[in-house]
């Protein structure tokens, strides 16, 4: 009957079937008898191992891009196991995955096909949703390879030619200029309603290329352009309010792993002038609004800044060697009588009754001949994992009782008790530096227990003795540092002799009691730093790039004069609206042939339209001089190789 009552539990019958068997059967079984808590034991075992299993091949699958199979065995775990959120979180996460790789499939058909900006987006699409996608940092390496510097975002303005023109301006109505600009270029102009009509453009420039030449006139005249097509431009006026309403802006959330979202939004705040950012602890992300510019340099800083830390395995090796001789020889003579029972006193009535049998002899005769022999080797191995600038603590030991009396009148006597830690303490702080090497500062304190005193309460206590060593080192990957040199010898003779006797050599070892103690202790410490995984630095287009000026923010090197400096910034104060036409009326004073009586702008002699009969009688390179009596009017020449001229002398009322 013993034997039948330690006699284990029946083997699990299931145990070697299929997963999804396993657990349905184990769940059939179950519900045929609930009460049976062997039967409660093997359904959970084998709903576990089987769930276990079935995620396990769903991952391998997943990373070899089976997608449909992943799926089939996630549903399998949900097929038993309905609730399992570890599944049902997959099959969500493997949904996404399916639709980015539909994406990444489509980019590359784009790519193929040169559409380099559309692949591009798609990819950017991929990586907000995973940035840890390695198909798609590839693919978005290699189009960027392809695309070179270039980050413009479409609409693009794209002329009907490529060739460089050169433009002479001289006191040209602005309406003017860019109908000369829109002929030359096939670009359409429109100008916003607050652009003053009487503006003048002076410019002379020499085979420059199309947006160039146009961004020089914009720059020249305090204006902006937006792209709103491939051949349409709307010019505003560049002051604080219309780039308000006309510079478009974006929406960038940023989800970090490594890195603090307040200290980024500090670093794009400080960086950028960035004033819309929100910050959510919870998941640790930022989100914030800003120029497409803008928004582009803070996803190279985020990327710079969001870097794992560096990690280091931390091989220690503590060595103790200890070794102890205690020889005790001689015979213990007594050196003292006293009275027994005379502990609280001798009185003269007590020393009537002295006799043989009240005086005793301490201590009590006796020969000692005791040699002991220790030796004590003690070695502790533990390897610690640490990040980097962490610190990390290791004791291997006990942690001893120490009991303090304290005593307080009509109350009586209480005891506290506290503990110390006592054994092998190693304080680490490791700092990985870029070139594989680890400074590590390193605290050792090996403390043990000594000699034990009895208090008067009867209270044991103990003397400890402790050694310590602080350091700080540097070590190379995979080297070995070792810390020796903690040595402790002690030796003690100490000898009870009776007096004059005990002294005559030789003889006197008859009558007296010699005692020696040696011992010496030897610490070791061996540390192994061993780099996991370094701080990975982020690549020469994330280090190091164009951040615009203090005014304007772009990851282009700014070539020409910003629009917005100067005067135009700004609507004018009335002061200063008042000092402008009082500088007008004094320039017409002074040149009456531009005022009053006749006609400011003259209308020239119209000249015929650039048509394909026309053409052959215009000189490639000629600038077209008006007539004497008129102002001069703006010309546009075309590089001589490329095109003829195109004559503005008359352009049509297109604004």
């Amino acid at each position: 009957m013993s034997s039948c009552v330690l006699a284990p539990w029946d083997k699990n019958k299931h145990q070697n079937e299929p997963p999804v068997t396993r657990a349905t059967e184990s769940q059939k079984d179950f519900d045929k008898n609930s009460e049976s808590a062997k039967l409660r034991k093997d359904l959970y075992i084998n709903k576990e191992s089987a769930t276990f299993e079935l995620i396990a091949q769903a991952e391998q699958a997943r990373t070899k891009g089976d997608f449909d199979q992943a799926k089939r065995l996630y549903e399998q775990v949900l097929s038993f196991a309905p609730d399992n959120q570890s599944a049902i979180f997959n099959i969500n996460e493997l949904q996404k995955e399916i639709e980015q790789a539909t994406k990444l499939e489509k980019a590359k058909q784009l790519a193929n096909n040169n559409q380099l900006e559309q692949a591009r987006n798609e990819v950017h699409d991929v990586l907000l949703e995973n940035p840890q996608s390695k198909l798609a940092l590839n693919l978005d390496n290699d189009l960027s390879e392809k695309l070179g510097t270039s980050n413009a975002q479409p609409p693009q303005l794209k002329p009907t030619t490529d060739k460089p023109i050169s433009l002479e301006l001289r006191d040209a109505n602005i309406k003017a200029v860019f109908e000369a600009l829109s002929r030359a270029t096939g670009i359409n102009f429109i100008l916003d309603k607050d652009i003053k009509p009487e503006t003048k453009a002076t410019i002379f420039i020499k085979k420059l290329p199309i947006e160039d030449a146009i961004d020089m006139v914009l720059s020249s005249n305090g204006l902006q352009k937006k792209a709103l097509s491939e051949n349409t431009a709307l010019v505003f006026p560049s002051n604080q309010q219309k780039l308000k309403d006309y510079q478009d802006l974006k929406i960038r959330s940023f989800y970090l792993n490594n890195t603090n979202a307040k200290q980024v939004a500090g670093m794009l705040k400080s960086m950028l002038k960035t004033k819309d950012i929100f910050i959510d602890e919870r998941i640790n992300m930022l989100v914030m609004r800003d120029t497409p510019e803008a928004v582009r340099i803070a996803e190279k800083l985020v990327m710079a800044v969001d870097i794992a830390d560096s990690e280091v395995m931390l091989d220690i090796e503590v060595l103790e060697v200890s070794r102890s001789r205690i020889q005790e020889l001689g015979i213990v003579y007594p050196n003292q009588l006293a009275v027994i029972g005379a502990d609280t006193g001798l009185t003269l009535e007590a020393l009537k009754g002295v006799n043989s049998g009240t005086i005793g002899v301490s201590p009590n005769p006796a020969v000692n001949f005791k040699k002991t022999i220790g030796d004590v080797n003690l070695l502790s191995n533990p390897r610690i994992r640490v990040k980097n600038n962490e610190k990390a603590k290791i004791l291997v030991g006990d942690k001893v009782p120490i009991i303090t009396t304290t005593s307080t009148a009509n109350v009586g006597i209480s005891e506290n008790v506290t503990y110390i830690d006592v054994g092998l303490k190693l304080d680490v702080e490791p700092k990985v530096t870029l070139d594989d090497f680890v400074n590590i500062k390193v605290g050792l304190e090996v403390s043990s227990l000594g000699e034990r005193t009895v208090t008067r309460n009867g209270a044991t206590v103990f003397t400890i003795g402790t050694r310590n060593a602080t350091t700080s080192l540097r070590l190379k990957d995979g080297e070995t540092q070792i810390l020796a040199g903690l040595i402790q010898d002690d030796e003690r003779k100490n000898a009870s002799r009776l007096p004059g006797l005990g002294d005559i050599p030789l003889i006197g070892r008859l009558f007296s009691n010699q005692e020696d103690r040696k011992s010496k202790t030897e610490i070791v410490l061996a540390i192994t730093p061993r780099i996991i995984n370094n701080l990975a630095l982020p690549k020469a287009e994330v280090s190091e790039y164009w951040s615009g000026t203090e005014s304007v923010i772009t990851d282009k090197p700014q070539k020409l004069i910003p629009a917005f400096s100067g005067g135009s910034s700004a609507p004018m104060t009335p002061l200063e609206r008042l000092r402008e036409q009082r500088r007008e009326r004094q320039i017409q004073l002074n040149n009456p042939q531009e005022g009053g009586t006749e006609s400011p702008n003259p209308v020239p002699t119209p000249a015929p339209a650039p048509t394909q009969d026309s053409q052959p009688q215009i000189i490639p390179g000629e600038i077209v001089v008006p007539n004497a009596n008129t102002a001069p009017p703006p010309s546009v020449i075309i590089d001589p190789q490329a095109a003829p001229v195109i004559d503005t002398t008359n352009p049509p009322a297109r604004f």
